[in-house]
């Protein structure tokens, strides 16, 4: 009860932000793009094992991948394994008063301008939201919610049930659809 209190008041507080939030925007092909952030909830093994999947075969094709996995839990598990080179994973102690999250790790992710930005927040989690609203990403792509339209540059219409191997291959299709330079 408290906690949706908060994501409420997060959420008014977020968007007021955005409407002083300016980024540049831009949109390439999936063979120009250089930089990739990947947004995901890793509350599940597998599904943090698909994402893990496709930031490699993203790294193949020569891009640069790092992303930032929220765990829904007061702490993450110890046998949970991941490179921290690719990917820094945060939980429910690291957020502030209004669900939105702190680390200094995460504000650099924020900041860092990146060609794409690729939100597989299929739950639709607050502190994920707010990082994919608050990113300077030039391309932002998240699943088709009324609430994203104001987030993201390009919205996936995906039933969050199929799961996120099929968003991610949705996601690849209307990336190489955006014409080449």
């Amino acid at each position: 009860m408290i906690r949706k209190i908060r994501e409420k008041l997060g959420e008014n507080q977020l968007q007021r932000a955005l409407k002083i939030h300016v980024r540049q925007k831009d949109f390439l092909n999936i063979s120009e793009i250089r930089s990739v952030g990947i947004i995901f909830d890793a509350t599940d093994p597998g599904e943090f094992e698909k994402i893990k999947n496709y930031a490699n075969k993203l790294k193949q094709a020569g891009k640069r991948v790092h992303g930032i996995g929220f765990y829904d839990a007061k702490l993450i598990p110890a046998d949970l394994s991941w490179s921290k080179t690719d990917f820094d994973l945060f939980h429910r102690k690291e957020l502030q008063g209004l669900s939105t999250p702190s680390s200094p790790y995460i504000k650099t992710f924020i900041t860092e301008i990146r060609d794409l930005l690729i939100d597989v927040n299929l739950k639709n989690k607050f502190p994920l939201r707010y990082i994919a609203a608050m990113s300077y990403a030039k391309c932002k792509v998240g699943i088709d919610l009324p609430e994203n339209a104001v987030v993201h540059d390009m919205l996936i219409s995906i039933d969050p049930g199929q799961g996120t191997d099929k968003y991610l291959q949705q996601v690849d299709v209307y990336l190489e659809m955006i014409n080449k330079k």
